[in-house]
């Protein structure tokens, strides 16, 4: 075929072919994959565009703090279950037992001549006369003041001698008082107290009522 005749045919193909229609598509599909392409180039990973998406993401997701146990909070837990399932019932055993003591210490109320007469028994073989001190003093208030000393005997003068001085309110309860120079109210007083002090306390811890009976009061021993 002479090369004229090729060139026409050729020519007359790309003139079939180049419609406005067929310009458009092809124009569009290769502007579309070119788009994608760079859209996908921009996304990359070690894209600045990228960097930027991954790093929007991660703080999206960024949990300020896992609070997850350590270990030896977890150890500590199992050993603070443990010792408690075991002290518990000793504490709650040794407690009853203090409660019960506390409660023949102290019980609902308790006569001035009651008091009197167990302060006398540690002078009954060793002793004559008056022994002790138990001075009771009403005020204008309708409050009692009752002196006691089981070592030593003081007059109405010297009452401020005695070592352990109450003021018992109108309902028959101490409501302050001073045993052997400490305030019965102060938590500085340290050591364990026994005796007579010792059931004062419990008196006021337990609110018993101390009733006064003036006229049952014996402060001495023997035949005096």
């Amino acid at each position: 075929m002479p090369m004229d005749n090729l060139s026409s045919l050729i020519g007359a193909a790309v003139a079939a072919k180049m419609t406005p229609d067929f310009i458009e598509k092809e124009v569009n599909t290769r502007v579309e994959k070119l788009v994608v392409e760079s859209v996908d180039k921009a996304l990359r990973t070690w894209s600045d565009t990228g960097k930027l998406i991954e790093k929007a993401i991660e703080d999206a997701l960024h949990v300020d703090r896992l609070d997850l146990p350590t270990y030896g909070n977890v150890v500590a837990a199992m050993v603070k279950a443990q010792v408690e399932a075991k002290v518990a019932p000793l504490i709650a055993g040794r407690l009853a037992e203090d409660i019960d003591e506390l409660l023949k210490l102290a019980p609902s109320t308790v006569k001035l001549s009651e008091i009197a007469a167990a302060m006398l028994k540690r002078h009954d073989d060793d002793a004559y006369g008056e022994v002790i001190t138990v001075i009771v003093e009403q005020n204008e208030y309708g409050s009692t003041w009752v002196y006691l000393d089981e070592d030593q005997v003081h007059d109405e003068r010297n009452k401020y001698r005695c070592d352990y001085r109450l003021l018992i309110g109108k309902d028959g309860k101490i409501s302050s008082a001073t045993l052997r120079e400490h305030d019965i109210k102060s938590s500085k007083h340290f050591g364990t107290s026994y005796g007579l002090e010792q059931k004062l306390r419990a008196y006021f811890a337990c609110g018993t009522v101390i009733e006064i009976d003036e006229d049952r009061v014996v402060t001495s021993v023997g035949d005096y």
